[in-house]
């Protein structure tokens, strides 16, 4: 079930008397409006929006009454109609604290001016030090009403667009903003969201001052809400969606060369001596999670070096290496084929061709960034072991190619080992220059394009980054217009899918995939920017790649932890520069962090030069010769 009305990048929220409609059937934990919104909201139909730039001057009176040194000591803000407003105090927070918990008031007033400062007055009682605080300012624009006493459901598109707010005729209020709801995981998850209603009236109790039994006699109210916070700086204000500071609304070269550099401080702060990650941290909790891939390993560590390509930082070597260690020795060697695979489990046969390829893209990675050519043999055992798994008609040994066992049956094996495989053979063979080389990575291509993908529609067509990437470096050396065809259907079928300003569900919805989730997002993107690489190369046109490029790498921005909007984390330190799950999910995964890291760089570097791409054989990066002695 979803919003049936579409959000536009822009689109006015909608306001009281026009409230966001939904399918039939999700009525569960909903009620009208009570017949005292317009007085517990303010006229909120009529009210104009509040912009930015008005936004730093209530931000700014709040702060000094907070602070105790008066409303007037700020500059008056723009006046503007009285609605209700929710203020926060995020108090700033440190490794091994309590969770980053704001001191929340709310008022409604005659003027807008007049409401805030009676918010903020009430958090000023409190004689908060707020020397290193964040101030949220929300300003609701449309409200519907609710009961608390079981879990809502909710379109997966307004988790976190909604607040939650009870009033009592005495002056007693509570409120839960819209951002928390994500931030503190106040939601089940599921095909079917609901607020987890367990989880909101404990907080709106303590925030009205209230047991919790009274809050049956409260009215109560979802609330939506334009929110900004001070920056960092407290010189501006930003807009916040979902409790996170809003995307750009362009993806610039610098922009996105500073989210590469970013994702590598995280890489290289997340490792140990001994060269492995913390594979997935949770900010919330501030807990290192003790899972681990191996697979996702070589792609994070792929994505260290290529940082490293680009910056040249020692660190970002220094710790890749120390990676590459690891990787080297947790390497299993395949007697048969006197060469080596990584694989995270047994289970996926064609796994070992994909994690040889992965692991393959990391070495080769490292040789062709510093010219040392001290793993040769390494990466040529991997690709002996590649070689020797493909049969005659270019597809790797899976699991469907085994013989059955009595009682097991074989999962089906995710599509990407394929295109991981023969784009790891091609940039050996851009360092290593064997025909067998090229000849097994066009055999797999092959197979893609003619069999697997053949009678596929559009509509249904695997969105394969790792295969457009190899299609890319195969172009360059065959000449073949078949991957350049294929890699455009490829293209074509992500774009069919990808949410536009014109069709979202929600504002930080335009150039996502799915609801929001990072991953499928810079997956994506990596497709898009080896796309736009090889139509330069084949002297095509890329404009139409280009723009939806943009979009997504824009997006993509606003999924990443910084110094503006990880305030609210109990460690901002360790956060900084990881790449969340989703738009609603906060944990940070390594490959969240290298899938953004090598979409991120392409795309800039595509738009920094738009010669980038042009040239190139077998590999549109140059290759480092090798160096003396290495």
């Amino acid at each position: 079930m979803g919003a049936t009305r579409a959000f536009a990048l822009g689109a006015p929220v909608i306001g009281l008397g026009a409230l966001v409609t939904f399918q039939a059937g999700c009525t569960r934990g909903r009620a009208g409006p009570p017949a005292e919104a317009a007085r517990d909201f303010g006229d909120l139909q009529h009210a104009p929006r509040l912009s930015n730039a008005d936004a730093v001057g209530y931000l700014a009176m709040a702060r000094a009454i907070v602070d105790r040194r008066g409303r007037a000591a700020a500059a008056p803000p723009a006046p503007a109609p009285g609605r209700r407003v929710v203020l926060a105090v995020w108090p700033g927070s440190e490794s091994g604290s309590s969770p980053a918990s704001p001191a929340v008031a709310t008022a409604n007033a005659a003027n807008l001016a007049d409401a805030v400062a009676a918010a903020a007055d009430a958090i000023a009682a409190k004689g908060l030090d707020i020397a290193h605080a964040r101030i949220e300012l929300d300003v609701t624009t449309g409200i519907d009403g609710m009961t608390l006493d079981e879990d809502l459901e909710v379109p997966t598109a307004t988790v976190g667009l909604e607040g939650v707010l009870v009033v009592r005729d005495d002056g007693k209020t509570g409120a839960v903003l819209p951002g928390e709801i994500v931030q503190r995981a106040m939601f089940r998850s599921g095909s079917q969201p609901k607020l987890d209603h367990t989880k909101t009236r404990p907080v709106l109790a303590e925030r009205a001052g209230v047991g919790e039994p009274d809050l049956a006699g409260m009215r109560a109210y979802r609330f939506r809400a334009d929110a900004y916070v001070e920056s960092a700086a407290k010189d501006r204000a930003l807009s916040l969606l979902r409790g996170v500071v809003a995307p750009p609304s362009a993806a610039t070269p610098e922009l996105l060369f500073a989210a590469v550099r970013h994702g590598a401080e995280y890489l290289s702060r997340v490792m140990n001596d001994q060269g492995r990650y913390i594979y997935m941290y949770h900010p919330v909790e501030d807990r290192d999670d003790p899972s681990y891939g191996l697979l996702r390993h070589a792609g994070s560590t792929y994505a260290l070096l290529e940082a490293y390509s680009e910056f040249d930082t020692p660190l970002y070597l220094q710790k890749a290496e120390r990676a590459l260690g690891y990787l080297k020795s947790h390497l299993t060697d395949d007697a048969a084929s006197q060469g080596k695979y990584a694989t995270d489990t047994n289970d996926e046969e064609q796994q070992k061709s994909g994690g040889a390829g992965l692991a393959l893209l990391a070495f080769t990675e490292h040789a062709a960034v510093t010219g040392k050519r001290t793993e040769l043999e390494t990466m040529r055992g991997l690709a002996r072991f590649i070689i020797a798994q493909q049969y005659a008609d270019g597809h790797f040994r899976a699991n469907s190619d085994l013989p059955d066992e009595p009682g097991k049956k074989r999962k089906r094996e995710p599509v990407y080992y394929q295109g991981e495989a023969a784009l790891g053979l091609m940039r050996l063979y851009a360092i290593d220059p064997q025909p067998s080389y090229l000849d097994a990575a066009r055999k797999a291509a092959d197979w893609v394009a003619q069999v697997r993908d053949a009678d596929v529609s559009q509509d249904n067509q695997e969105h394969d980054h790792w295969i457009s990437y190899a299609f890319n470096d195969l172009y360059r050396v065959t000449r073949n217009d078949t991957y350049v065809e294929h890699a455009y259907k490829i293209a074509r079928a992500i774009l069919n899918k990808q949410h536009r300003a014109g069709n979202a569900a929600a504002p930080d919805w335009v150039g996502t995939f799915y609801e929001g989730q990072t991953t499928p997002g810079s997956t994506r993107l990596e497709a898009y920017a080896a796309d736009i690489a090889l139509s330069r190369f084949a002297g095509r046109a890329d404009a139409w790649l280009v723009d939806p490029a943009r979009e997504v790498g824009a997006s993509m921005l606003g999924q990443q932890f910084g110094a503006e909007d990880d305030y609210w984390l109990r460690n901002p330190t360790k956060a900084e520069g990881g790449v969340r799950e989703s738009l609603i999910v906060q944990d940070v995964r390594i490959d969240y962090v290298q899938h953004a890291m090598s979409a991120w760089l392409h795309l800039a570097r595509e738009l920094r030069d738009p010669r980038y791409g042009k040239t190139g054989a077998p590999s549109q990066d140059a290759v480092r010769p090798q160096a003396a002695g290495l």
